[in-house]
């Protein structure tokens, strides 16, 4: 009886192994990914007095290479790339937040493309890239207002309706601290005696056929206020985004086109832009300061 516990025991202890040996044999080799570093993607300007000013707010970085996709990866950022040991081809796109919304991160369809082609890239090493971004050929670049002309690039309300009660945009100066660029910013104050606002541009001429539009715009706020258009043939006003307040400037890209497409303009009427604010319930005085507002869509 013993020896058949045995010959059992012993045939098990085979079986195990050639079970053990065969899986190691269909074991995949272990992948030793090559890696890659973004610190930022700082923006170039090649024509200041037609695109303004550099400030951005790329926070994200979309990579590919040889054409597969990578990833798209929070800035700064150690991203791993599935790759051989060698030379490849790799493209960073600059990535921003569409309205403002983290969760709705894009490639931003203005900026340019940066291009590596046969980058050495090696299994278990990290290549540290510094990509760069211009406005692409085909963008058009308006500057609505850098705030340091004669104008403020939005008609105040009271300046048609004659109305004392609503607030007016005026502008901070160096060396006020809040000044973000140059020598002069955008501010709105809110009271409880005026306590609101409303400026708006001239008309743009906006059916794209589709394409992106964007309003550009810095920001430092202690009040939320909106960003809207006019649709100059039905003479209604539509919210397009409502900005939260923020202690420190902040750089917003707000996507006009779903609203443009929600909302056709007869031909020849076109839109404005508009800025909105009523003072906050928590707020004594609601300031709002802006910064280099720009309109970009096709040319």
């Amino acid at each position: 009886m013993e020896k058949k516990y045995f010959l059992y025991a012993l045939f098990f202890l085979f079986g195990l192994s050639a079970t053990i040996s065969s899986c190691s044999l269909f074991s995949p080799p272990a992948i030793i990914p090559c890696y890659g570093r973004i610190d930022s993607i700082p923006l170039l300007i090649t024509n200041p007095g037609v695109q303004g000013t550099s400030a951005n707010g790329i926070n994200c970085a979309w990579v590919y290479v040889d054409n597969n996709p990578v990833g798209a990866f929070p800035l700064p950022c150690t991203f791993p790339m599935i790759a051989t040991t060698g030379p490849h081809n790799v493209i960073i796109f600059a990535g921003v937040e569409d309205n403002g919304s983290a969760g709705s991160r894009m490639k931003y369809p203005f900026y340019t493309a940066y291009t590596l082609t046969g980058t050495q890239l090696t299994q278990g090493s990290t290549v540290k890239f510094k990509p760069t971004t211009t406005y692409a050929a085909w963008s058009g670049v308006s500057i609505i207002t850098d705030y340091e002309g004669l104008t403020n690039g939005f008609i105040d309300t009271t300046t048609t309706t004659g109305d004392t009660n609503m607030a007016k945009m005026g502008r901070v100066t160096r060396p006020n601290p809040n000044v973000y660029q140059g020598n002069s910013s955008g501010y709105i104050a809110l009271t409880s005696n005026k306590s609101s606002y409303l400026g708006i541009t001239d008309t743009f001429s906006l059916n794209n056929n589709g394409n992106p539009v964007f309003i550009e715009i810095n920001y430092k706020t202690n009040n939320v206020f909106t960003v809207g258009m006019e649709n100059m043939s039905s003479g209604q006003y539509i919210p397009v985004v409502y900005i939260d307040t923020s202690s420190t400037w902040k750089k917003m890209y707000i996507n006009l086109q779903p609203t443009i497409a929600a909302s056709q303009s007869s031909p020849g009427y076109g839109y404005k832009i508009y800025i909105g604010a009523s003072i906050d319930n928590d707020v004594t005085i609601g300031q709002i300061y802006l910064d280099n507002i720009k309109l970009v869509r096709y040319n």
